[in-house]
């Protein structure tokens, strides 16, 4: 009796249960730094559109200001929580730990649908980038260069060819991943760290400021594509919890780590940003590839090449890191019970989840075939569930769970919960004001997550009473045989 109340109570405080079959804790600070990155960043490549939504004071201010409101706390939410549980998994272990199985189900599926639609997106852009390395060049119309668009065959063979290179590094581990990302890291902000260098002097920042009418033009911004650009380019710090459980020391690690990724991020976005709009002051005409233009400008075509070869660089980190994280998600799912048991397969001596691997990577083999541009405009309304039921796991926690073992926390007082919520207003208004044809896709996704956790729910249903039957056969067969033999 008293071994199964100290089991219940290391279950209680959240103290990691052993495991013989388990990744190995590989991953230093330096690599979870690295992945980090990748995993909320990736480099400024797809803020450009930010820009076109008007005035440039407000855009700066967004991607100075509103960070503290979204990614500190849910930053912070990520580092207390992964702590807690200290396991692989992420946010659907928090949802266990919160409000048992089902919830823990969901936010899963939910949290692996907007990876997985994620993935399928970088090697195609990696294709695109590597096309673009051509401009300029006299192999800019060759179909295996600057043509490659034009080449059907082509495009998939490249993105095919990248995606088993990212596979059989995943499959060697996760410290093999991030030493890989540590090394990508560098080669992606080098060019920016030069145009920075090259143009930053250059920067005439009340010009900047006055652009479109500057703080006096508040109604001309398009708020919704400018908020939109923000979380998009600075959400998925709760990826990062995917890997609670094979993380070296932790408790020193997560924190530090979490606030290293938010300053690199957000420098890394500004900085640029503030040099091109130095270059280019018509905000109509940013968009997407726009810091290949303004690279041409500082430095000549040679810049311009070597940020076509970052973001090639920032696809492969993309891709591999998050292929890392979401792999462990079916991992964690599958050795709970939630999933079949084959995806919680280890390959051997390299003890990584080879099957989730490999099934994550043959969806988006198939997803990169077919036009799911549908798909991908629902990433982030699930997303925004995905970060809006991880607050209030957080609060669950911290108002009716004090006495869960925390290495770190992120507040020490109720007061600061309002804070720690407001990931939730962007959330809302992300949910709120996408268009209606957004909105039901978004709710038939969430009809089919409900139908799969009431379909467990059921059958776990009939398997309780089924038990329960046979234990009462088994009563009935041991009384009579009592009655049968009894002296009496």
């Amino acid at each position: 009796m008293t071994v199964e109340i100290e089991n219940e109570h290391s279950k209680l405080v959240g103290e990691s249960e052993p495991h013989s079959n388990h990744p190995p804790r590989t991953i230093g600070f330096i690599s979870f730094l690295s992945i980090g990155y990748f995993l909320v960043s990736g480099g400024p490549f797809g803020i450009e559109g930010s820009v076109s939504a008007g005035s440039y004071a407000y855009v700066l201010l967004t991607y100075i200001v509103l960070p503290i409101f979204w990614c500190i706390p849910h930053g912070l939410i990520t580092a207390e929580l992964s702590l807690m549980v200290n396991k692989d998994g992420g946010c659907s272990v928090w949802g266990e730990k919160a409000f048992g199985e089902y919830v823990s189900l969901s936010l899963g599926l939910f949290s692996w649908f907007a990876a997985i639609v994620d993935l399928s997106l970088y090697p195609v852009l990696f294709v695109q980038y590597f096309s673009n390395c051509f401009n300029g060049t006299p192999y800019e119309n060759d179909l295996w260069g600057g043509g490659m668009e034009t080449c059907t065959h082509c495009r998939l063979l490249i993105a095919f060819a990248v995606i088993v290179l990212i596979v059989l590094m995943n499959c060697w581990g996760a410290e093999q991943v991030g030493i890989f990302s540590t090394i990508l890291s560098v080669i992606l902000l080098t060019p920016f760290i030069i145009m920075v260098v090259m143009g930053i002097g250059k920067v005439e920042l009340g010009e900047i400021l006055r652009v479109d009418g500057g703080l006096s033009n508040f109604k001309g911004v398009q708020w919704g594509v400018l908020l939109t650009n923000l979380v998009w380019s600075t959400s998925g710090f709760d990826a990062t919890g995917q890997l609670a459980g094979e993380v070296k020391n932790p408790k020193r690690n997560y924190p530090i780590g979490i606030i290293g990724v938010m300053i690199i991020t957000i420098t890394s976005y500004v900085l640029p940003l503030l040099v091109g709009m130095q270059y280019d002051r018509d905000y109509a005409n940013w968009q997407d590839g726009q810091f290949s233009i303004i690279a041409l400008k500082v430095g000549g075509q040679w810049l311009g090449i070597l940020l076509s070869i970052g973001g090639m660089v920032s696809s492969v980190g993309l891709f591999q890191c998050n292929l890392c994280t979401s792999a462990r998600n079916l991992y964690s799912l599958s050795d709970r019970g939630y999933l079949p048991k084959v995806f919680s397969k280890l390959l051997p001596r390299r003890e990584t989840p080879f099957v989730a691997i490999l099934t994550n990577a043959a969806i988006v083999c198939i997803l990169i075939l077919m036009p799911f541009q549908a798909i991908m405009s629902l990433d982030m309304s699930i997303y925004s569930i995905v970060v809006t039921l991880e607050v209030i796991i957080y609060i669950k926690l911290f108002i009716w769970n004090p006495d869960y073992d925390r290495p770190y926390k992120a507040i020490t007082t109720r007061w600061l919960l309002p804070y720690m919520a407001s990931p939730m207003i962007f959330t809302i208004l992300i949910l709120a004001l996408s268009p209606f044809s957004i909105q039901w896709k978004t709710l038939v996704a969430v009809a089919i997550n409900l139908a799969i956790v009431a379909t467990r729910y059921f059958h776990n249903r009939y398997k309780q009473k089924n038990q329960i039957k046979s234990n009462n056969i088994l009563d009935y067969e041991e009384e009579s045989l009592i009655k049968k033999y009894s002296i009496n």
